[in-house]
């Protein structure tokens, strides 16, 4: 039985997952997103990348990751109640 060959777009698990450099579809398993997604904020400039020539692979570090992780997570807010203890302290 053949195989059919997986679609550049598909996420993939990276090998190391402590590696210095993941590729696209590397990164988009890690941020449980789209491959195109990943595509739409390196191209908004919110997510570096690396590129040795124009056409080659495109690489994400893991410090921009993390960074980009950091930059871009939520934070839950207080509840009402724990937003009336810190009105009365201040």
């Amino acid at each position: 039985m053949a195989t059919t060959p997986q679609s550049p777009r598909t996420p993939t698990q990276p090998a190391d997952l402590n590696a210095p450099f993941f590729d696209l579809r590397e990164v988009a398993w890690l941020m449980k997103c789209s491959v195109d997604t990943v595509r739409r904020e390196i191209a908004a400039g919110r997510l570096p990348c690396s590129q040795r020539t124009k056409g080659s692979k495109i690489r994400v570090s893991r410090a921009d990751l993390d960074a980009y992780h950091e930059a871009t997570r939520i934070v839950a807010l207080p509840t009402q109640r724990n937003r009336r203890r810190a009105r009365v302290a201040a």
